[in-house]
């Protein structure tokens, strides 16, 4: 990655990400420490910061009008920024929080998260203009792909948020947020449709042996059938793992190696799998 991609990729945060912290009698969105220093590794594994100054081995930290003070560098793909962290002085954990300060501001000068500093919502300078209050298009375009990557209809979020994507306002973007996090912690319930394609696939499917045979199916690399496929979807929903994101997490953990889809199982995965759910 180079400099100027940064801006560009990590300029506006993944909604799912964003916080909120009340302040002055009002909330601000705030990206914590955990998933900034997640960022930069994503950025740069190798970036590291360093404080301006020490005092007795520790950073130096200077303690005015009742708050701490910490001046240092970040460094990124070899470019160092200056930046600052201040908290409260009476803090007890005064150098952890001091130091996701700073991270968070010194981070902001690279691009990373800027959106969240300024008043307005995040346009990139290559954009075209947009009404004063109106969310961007790109911004539009970021919430409805992490609408599909947590399984979630970008119009139906809206809807339980009370707001319209068209014509969204700044002002809506708190509402859409928490909409988002509340529902993509959710379990989403089959469809109508889902729901009756199971049960079709699962009578119509030709008989199989035992769901727990003594021993595993003589041809284990085989590709698994459908009735195979089945009868471990029928398994998993008894077991909670409702949405489809759900059971692929679930059998991706269990296979050890990536998966699009249940139907990309062998024999003896599906038979493991069945195991583990339900030993006998």
């Amino acid at each position: 990655m180079k400099l100027e991609d940064i801006i560009k990729q990590y300029g506006v945060p993944d909604p799912s990400i964003v916080g909120k912290l009340p302040r002055g009698g009002t909330t601000l969105d705030f990206v914590g420490h955990a998933e900034i220093t997640r960022i930069l590794i994503e950025i740069d594994p190798n970036w590291f910061w360093e404080p301006c100054g020490w005092i007795d081995g520790r950073p130096a930290i200077i303690e005015t009008n009742g708050m701490a003070v910490m001046w240092g560098n970040l460094t990124i793909l070899g470019k160092s920024m200056l930046g600052v962290g201040s908290v409260r002085a009476d803090k007890p954990d005064l150098d952890k929080e001091l130091v996701g300060d700073f991270l968070r501001n010194a981070s902001m000068r690279f691009g990373i998260c800027l959106s969240l500093w300024s008043k307005s919502e995040w346009d990139e300078p290559a954009a075209a203009p947009k009404p004063a209050g109106v969310v961007s298009q790109d911004n539009i375009k970021r919430f409805e792909t992490a609408c599909k990557q947590a399984n979630l209809d970008p119009e139906t979020v809206a809807k339980e948020a009370g707001v319209s994507l068209t014509g969204l306002k700044d002002d809506d973007m708190g509402k859409l947020r928490d909409v988002f996090k509340k529902m993509k912690n959710q379990p989403q319930p089959l469809t109508p449709a889902e729901a009756e394609q199971m049960i079709v696939e699962t009578f119509n499917a030709a008989p199989v042996p035992p769901v727990h045979p003594n021993e595993k199916p003589k041809d284990p690399d085989g590709k698994a059938t459908s009735a195979q496929i089945n009868k471990l979807k029928a398994l998993m929903m008894a077991k909670g793992f409702v949405t489809h994101a759900e059971k692929l997490e679930l059998a991706v953990g269990s296979v050890k190696h990536p998966l699009h889809n249940l139907n990309e199982m062998t024999k003896g995965e599906v038979w493991d799998l069945i195991e583990t759910l339900n030993p006998q």
